[in-house]
């Protein structure tokens, strides 16, 4: 097996354990056991499980950046402030092995340096999504405050939604949380508008 796809079949077997354990339970004998691979194997690809869920959270990140641009080109969407309202809910919302992961990343933020400086890096590339798609508007792009705000309120979504159990209530409301984010949007690209 070449080098990336062992990397890939340690992942996913990774995702199995952090799921099933928790990040902070789990350590690299744990995931050895999942692969099957010796500890000369594992260790030759991952020192780590950091250096595990830092290539995780890179791949969420691809993940929604993909799963985005498939929304784009699959309903043939026109980009509008109401279309990124829509974008940054459904992100709250999401129930998927990334979600969780994400969730338990953000929790060891605290304990990790390395992992602060990911986030910092995964931040300034969400930004930059963000960015790339506003740019398509004819209207000027907010500014990194602004998706710095709405990459908050996505990740206290999800936190909700994971920690305390928020997921249906907030589905039960995703009307109200759009109307939240659109108001919000709107108050920022009027301010933007008469700013000029």
């Amino acid at each position: 097996m070449i080098a990336d796809e062992r990397k890939k079949q340690i992942r996913q077997a990774a995702i199995k354990v952090f799921l099933n354990k928790g990040f902070r339970n789990t350590v690299m004998n744990d995931i050895m056991e999942e692969t099957g691979l010796s500890r000369g194997g594992l260790y030759h690809h991952y020192g780590s499980t950091y250096e595990i869920l830092y290539d995780l959270m890179m791949d969420g990140n691809l993940y929604r950046r993909n799963i985005i641009q498939k929304s784009i080109n699959d309903e043939n969407l026109r980009l509008s402030p109401n279309f990124f309202s829509r974008i940054i809910v459904d992100k709250m919302l999401a129930e998927s092995d990334y979600a969780k992961i994400y969730v338990m990343f953000l929790c060891e933020l605290k304990e990790n340096e390395d992992l602060k400086n990911l986030y910092m890096k995964l931040k300034k590339e969400s930004i930059q999504v963000f960015k790339e798609l506003f740019s398509s508007l004819s209207i000027d792009i907010p500014s990194d405050e602004t998706f710095e705000f709405m990459i908050n309120i996505i990740n206290s979504g999800l936190m909700a939604c994971e920690v305390l159990g928020a997921r249906a209530n907030f589905i039960e409301n995703k009307k109200y949380i759009m109307e939240m984010i659109d108001t919000y949007f709107a108050k920022v690209l009027n301010s933007k508008e008469g700013a000029k």
